[in-house]
Parts: C-alpha cells; structure tokens; sequence
C-alpha cells in the first residue's frame, strides 16, 4: 500500500505511473494503505482498474461504492509453483481521519475478525497456505498476530519499519517470528518504505501447510544494481513531462529548509513555519496550522524550485479560512500532541501563537500554555479561551483530518476552497526571497 504519496510523478500521473511500474515488476498482489485514498474513490479506481494483478482487502466494506465494490476484493487465491496460496489485506482503521475516502465506504475496527473471516474462506476451499497483507504498522501486527488462527505469512507495512539482521538501524530481526492462536508458527517481515529495500522471505511448508523452516532479509536497493532496461525506458518516458516542472526557479532560501518528519511531526520546524507564515499572509487570519505529516521533505539552501515546494507539498491541498473559540484551539492543540510518540502526523506546526506542552502528560492535559500574537502591538498574548479567532489550515485538517474533529464539528463560517497550498507557498517564496526562516521558540516542550 501507499503507492500514493509524495511524489512529482503522482502530481502529474495520479497513480497511472504506478500502475504501469508495477505491472511491468510483475507484482501478484497488493493491499491498500490509506494514502490511495488521498485523491478520493474515483482515482482510487482508475489505479485499480489499469492493474494486472488483484487488490485485496477484508476490513472495508465497499458494498456501497458499486466500481470499488466489484475491483477490490476480500481475497484472493494465487498459483505458485504448483500450490494454491491464499491472500488477504487490512488496511488501519484510521484511514477516514488520516487520508479523504468516500462517506460510503465503511472502515472496520475489528482487524481480527475481518482477517479471520478471510483466512476462514480460504480455509473452506482447502488453502493451507495463506499470508496476510497490512497497513496497519508494526505495532499493531504485533498485537494483532498471536490472536489469529490459519495464517502463515504477514508482510506489513505503515510504520516504515525497517527490520533486519544484517542492516544496522533494524529493530528486530528478520523474520519475526510468532505463534499463532492455534499453535502453528507464524512469520512476519516488513521492508521499511519507498523502495529503499526489497525483502526477501524463503520458506517451507510440510505437507498440511504448516510452515518448517524460513529466512532471508532485506536487501538493500543501491545504486550498483543494475537497472533493467525495460524499466529505465519506462521511467525516463514518465519522467520528461515532470522536467519543466522540477526546474522552475520561484525563489531562493538563504537557510537549509527542514521537512524531515522526525523532526515536523515532533517539533518545531523551519518549514512548518514558513508554509504557516504563507497561510497566514495569504489569509490574514491570526492563527496558521499545518500538519507536520503534510510536510513530505526538506529544501536545500539556495534556488527553490517548484518542483521542490510540490515535492513538499504533494497532496493537492487547498486552504480553508474559518473561526475557532481559543478554547477550540487549545483543543486542537491537545489533539496535535496526543500521539507524538508514535509520530504522528497530527503535530500542530503554526504560525501567529506559540504554545507550551509536557509530553510526560497524558494526552489531552499536555498543553501547558498558548499565547496568541497581537498584531498590533507584535507581542504575545495569553489566549482567551472565550474570543473567537481567525484561522487558516489545509483543508484536509478543516475538514477532520488527522482526527482535527475540532475544526470538523466547531469550525464557525469555514470556507475550504481557497488557494492551493502549494501555490500559497510558492508565491510566498517568490515575494520573500530569499527567506530564512529560524526556529524561534513557537513550540516549546519541557520534558526534553
């Protein structure tokens, strides 16, 4: 899953290049992530429909979208090599709050019971080998495997975990290994993300398809493999149209511009602040967020080119403007912080407030202290909880994103068809060239 995210070839191709690039790998079969969601169900349908190969899920119910319901399926059943393998997929639950699918599509919480339902079928028609696709983090499948009955194999994803006994940076060996609730040995692997290593899993069954003996590991994809030909034709053709593109100069940074997600969706950053300063100038409200999981990379110091802030900025975002009690941001702000741990791509970067927070709190008692600036005088206020304020945020925020309920359900007069935020950016970068934007103290954690 997530072969939807934060490129320059999905901003042009919309998942087609994709398609094309797994169809020619010769892929069997894939599970969604919540990032194919990002450009709603219909996009999400043309990508499935150009696949060769069958997609599956088992804890969505898509009975209510008739294209979706008909393409993707709870499971499948493969040949290889003489044996019947069955497959099946779970996607996080999450997914209506992190990415934009459909209202008619129902994500279940219930991970073992979908999953078992599906092993259950596969069961019925006799496979005894079976794996089990994720996208619900390493975390969770840990949690989630030990309940389950039948299954084999499970290949996760989500967390961009990299596991591994001969890399350093692995957090646990390669393959982990578990017991099933029935007692048979399971195998779990994950490759970490983006194509940075292939994983490799050999293993064997005994006669009633109970696994006996598996290895392998990740294999580090470097740039002394050498590329195949049909492939590197393929993507030079899918690259020439992004060139333009890439190489527009809009501005200059006289700073090295962090988007790291180790870093924006924990503290403050030097991009957060200047995408919320963009919002806020092209808006005029007093109070700016982005979301540190918007922010998908970093900018060299020197010329910025377009290519560069759409790499930052991939999903298509517009900026919404409504109004928010101070008691709404400060929960807001809750919300931002409530998952730091697990990096999470909700921590509030923002632009006219600084706040304080303790992430030895429990989440939703973090917040120590919100200041709002005052425009007029150019200094920090404390937040009045009863005002009503002006604020600006992408519109995947506005809308719940990142369970931002606050702004779904109390936002007052939103209007979330403003400007693209990529372009806010851009522009503001041609006007302000070259900028510099420092960390100066809007988010401060005591803890630390």
């Amino acid at each position: 899953g997530d072969r939807f995210t934060g490129t320059l070839y999905h901003q042009q191709y919309f998942g087609h290049d994709n398609a094309q690039v797994m169809n020619l790998l010769g892929y069997d079969v894939m599970t969604l992530g919540n990032h194919e969601f990002d450009n709603g169900d219909d996009v999400l349908s043309l990508f499935v429909d150009a696949l060769e190969f069958p997609v599956v899920n088992a804890n969505i119910d898509f009975s209510g979208n008739a294209t979706l319901s008909k393409s993707i399926v709870p499971f499948a059943v493969l040949e290889v090599s003489g044996e019947s393998i069955g497959v099946t997929g779970l996607i996080t639950p999450d997914t209506p709050s992190i990415s934009s699918p459909g209202e008619e599509l129902v994500f279940s919480e219930d991970l073992v019971g979908t999953a078992q339902a599906a092993i259950d079928e596969l069961i019925a028609q006799d496979i005894n080998k079976i794996v089990l696709l994720t996208h619900i983090g390493i975390e969770v499948d840990k949690v989630l495997i030990p309940q389950l009955s039948g299954v084999d194999i499970v290949i996760g994803a989500h967390s961009h975990t990299l596991i591994s006994n001969l890399y350093a940076g692995g957090e646990d060996v390669y393959p982990i290994e578990f017991t099933s609730a029935s007692g048979e040995p399971v195998v779990y692997v994950t490759a970490k993300a983006v194509n940075e290593y292939l994983g490799r899993l050999d293993v064997e069954f005994d006669t009633n398809g109970v696994l006996v003996d598996w290895g392998g590991d990740v294999i580090l994809l470097s740039r002394y493999i050498e590329p195949d030909v049909e492939m590197a034709a393929l993507v030079t053709a899918l690259a020439a149209p992004l060139e333009e593109l890439k190489t527009t100069v809009v501005g200059e940074t006289s700073v090295f511009l962090v988007g790291d997600r180790a870093v924006c969706r924990a503290a403050e950053c030097n991009l957060g602040n200047l995408i919320t300063d963009a919002v806020r100038a092209e808006t005029g409200a007093q109070i700016a967020f982005e979301n540190g999981g918007g922010i998908r990379a970093d900018i060299d110091e020197g010329e910025v080119t377009l290519g560069e802030v759409l790499t930052v900025l991939p999903f298509g975002n517009l900026v919404s403007t409504f109004e928010l009690s101070g008691a709404d941001v400060w929960a807001a702000l809750e919300n931002g912080v409530s998952q730091v741990e697990e990096g999470a791509g909700r921590f509030a970067q923002v632009s006219g407030l600084r706040y304080t927070w303790d992430g030895s709190q429990e989440p939703g008692s973090r917040i120590i202290s919100v200041d709002v600036l005052n425009p007029t005088t150019g200094e920090y206020e404390p937040i009045d909880l009863e005002q009503i304020y002006t604020v600006a945020a992408n519109d995947f925020m506005r809308r719940g994103g990142d369970e931002y309920t606050v702004f779904a359900e109390n936002a007052i007069d939103p209007y979330d068809y403003g400007t693209p935020l990529d372009v806010v950016v851009a522009e503001y970068i041609a006007a302000n060239s070259p900028v510099a934007p420092e960390v100066e103290g809007r988010i401060t954690r005591v803890d630390q």
